[in-house]
Parts: structure tokens; C-alpha cells; sequence
């Protein structure tokens, strides 16, 4: 590890970085690539539970130190339209990524990580018709 990087790790970890490297290496959450946000928009799309979402949507841990520093998290959280989706119609998610869009086209940062509840966590997937979270979920959501 070269010097800048050893002084980024220092400063990481003095700023708390290591408590959310445990909780991020646990499985507990998962931060996603605000790009991927945009891009399901763009397409029309409707947000999906985080088990339903396939990994080119997370950002690894390993992703999170970069040649600049470290990689920024954006954290959010939308209120449930109705009680079964947070966003049925994609209406959060288009208003969501112009947001995510216009920080990544207009700041030093091209690769952004998200905390977004409903993908970063592990969810009931379909508690209408049963579908609850696994135990080992349940415990890690816990």
C-alpha cells in the first residue's frame, strides 16, 4: 500500500470508517451504484427489492477506496407510497436519479455509492402473498 493510500486508510478509519466496513462486510446493508440508479430509470423501470436485484447493482467494499479518496455514500430514504411498494410507479426513482445524475455530471465524483432503504436492505419480498425475509435476513435487517 503506498503512502497516499496508507494516509486515506488512517483517515478512514480515524472518521469511523472501520465501523462501517464491519457493518458493510456483514451482509447487514448494501450500497449501490448510483449510476445503476440512473440507468434503471432511464429505462422505465420500478424499483426492486434488494434480494430481487442482481449484483452489477452493488458497489463492493473494495470499491469504496479510490484514486481520490474515498468513494462518497449517499444516503436516503423516500416515504412508502402504498403499503406493499415504496414506489409502484417509478416516480421516486426518476426523481432520485435526476438528482444522482446531476451530482455525478456536475462534481469531481464519477462513481457514487447510495444507501437507499428499500434496495440496501433486506425486505418482506412479497408480504401480501407470504413472502417474508429468510431468517438469516431477518436477523441481519434486525
Amino acid at each position: 500500500m503506498g503512502a497516499s493510500a496508507s494516509k486515506r486508510l488512517e483517515a478512514w478509519r480515524r472518521h469511523g470508517g472501520g465501523d462501517f466496513e464491519s457493518v458493510l462486510s456483514s451482509g447487514a446493508y448494501a450500497l449501490v451504484d448510483a449510476q445503476w440508479i440512473v440507468k434503471c430509470a432511464r429505462k422505465g423501470g420500478v424499483l426492486k427489492h434488494r434480494q430481487a436485484l442482481g449484483k452489477e447493482a452493488f458497489i463492493s467494499s473494495a470499491s469504496l477506496d479510490c484514486p481520490w479518496g474515498s468513494l462518497p455514500v449517499v444516503v436516503l430514504s423516500c416515504p412508502w407510497l402504498t403499503k406493499d411498494h415504496p414506489d409502484p410507479d417509478g416516480s421516486q426513482l426518476r426523481r432520485v436519479a435526476k438528482a444522482l445524475e446531476s451530482l455525478l455530471t456536475h462534481s469531481p465524483y464519477k462513481r457514487l455509492a447510495v444507501f437507499w432503504d428499500y434496495l440496501s436492505l433486506h425486505q418482506h419480498p412479497d408480504p401480501a402473498n407470504g413472502g417474508m425475509r429468510t431468517e438469516a435476513e431477518d436477523a441481519l435487517f434486525k
